[in-house]
């Protein structure tokens, strides 16, 4: 009897013959504080995309009162998504005392925020992204860097032709003007100009030359844009690939014949001719400004060189003024192979 009295006594408080119990609960992992973090910025250049591994949250994971966002699959959805505005942006780096690195990112349009562990301060790192392996090829995160624009190789018919706007007027779809960036490539904060001077319209350069200096395609989207640039005006910027239409080589005497000559030993390598169009505020047309950017150079020569010594492109004056007829020398050199 009084032995059981002993063992009723000793649970009631807590003693035990193995040792001591207590009804007090065992310390938790303590939560992980912030040691350092970056200026919270409201937008950046720095686009990321997400690789699965771990989901979204209203703060770093293993803080107190971190609140799922978006779980790993819907963020696999995401990056999956071929909607421009699905692209995310760096905002912010918070660094745990557990050496955790957490990015507070953004949705292109805004609808979407939160903070992702992005890796460890000991793993290995190339501009913002952290990785597992030295050759950064596996994300260590949540996050992988992510480019908005993927250049397309151009075709030779790209880079030698001359163009003019397919569609000029006050449309609004990609097709008429001139922007500064293909549309849904960048947050929505980031104002998309319209690089040309009269902005309402196009219709005032509907007879300019135009030239393709790049082709991209939206990589989420899959449109693809050019890069142009105006013979006539100062425009220069993107416009969607059914926004010009290719011109027909004109007659010697209706055009500008450009030779390409070879500036170390003189020889013609090349020729093209320039359909005419005179430039704004004279009946020639000037095309010492925008010519540089033609990629239809025969193939090994360039005429942009940092070099004192020899003169590259248009070295007579006349190409500042240029008629129906005339015969043009443009200099160039041939390419670097290294």
């Amino acid at each position: 009897m009084l032995k059981k009295g002993i063992i009723m006594l000793s649970i009631m408080v807590g003693i035990s013959v193995g040792g001591i119990i207590t009804n007090k609960p065992a310390h938790a992992k303590k939560d992980a504080t912030i040691t350092k973090i970056s200026t919270n910025l409201k937008e950046s250049s720095s686009y990321m995309t997400f690789t699965g591994k771990n989901a979204l949250y209203t703060k770093a994971a293993t803080m107190q009162g971190a609140k799922l966002v978006k779980s790993k699959a819907q963020l696999t959805q995401l990056a999956e998504s071929k909607r421009g505005l699905d692209s995310f942006m760096w905002l912010r780096t918070a660094t745990t005392n557990r050496g955790t690195v957490y990015f507070k990112v953004a949705s292109f349009d805004y609808k979407i925020k939160g903070w992702i562990y992005a890796g460890r301060t000991t793993n290995y790192r190339l501009g913002l992204i952290y990785y597992l392996d030295e050759q950064h090829k596996n994300p260590a995160g949540g996050v992988a860097d992510f480019h908005t624009m993927t250049d397309v190789a151009m075709t030779p018919e790209q880079k030698q032709s001359f163009y003019k706007l397919a569609n000029p007027g006050t449309s609004s779809d990609g097709t008429a003007k001139v922007y500064s960036l293909p549309f849904d490539v960048a947050p929505i904060t980031v104002t998309n100009f319209i690089n040309m001077p009269n902005k309402k319209t196009s219709t005032p350069y509907k007879n300019d030359i135009f030239i393709i200096q790049k082709v991209v395609k939206n990589t989420r989207q899959g449109d693809v844009w050019y890069s142009v640039d105006d013979l006539n005006n100062d425009i220069m910027g993107y416009i969607r690939e059914s926004g010009l239409k290719k011109l027909a080589t004109p007659a010697a005497d209706k055009g500008i014949t450009v030779n390409f000559v070879d500036a170390t030993n003189h020889q013609k390598v090349g020729s093209v001719v320039v359909p005419f169009a005179p430039s704004k505020k004279q009946s020639g047309m000037d095309l010492t400004q925008e010519f540089g950017y033609y990629q239809g150079l025969p193939a090994g020569y360039s005429a942009d060189f940092d070099d004192d010594s020899t003169s590259y492109g248009f070295t007579s004056a006349s190409a500042k003024d240029a008629h129906p007829g005339a015969v043009l020398n443009y200099y160039v050199g041939k390419s670097s192979t290294n």
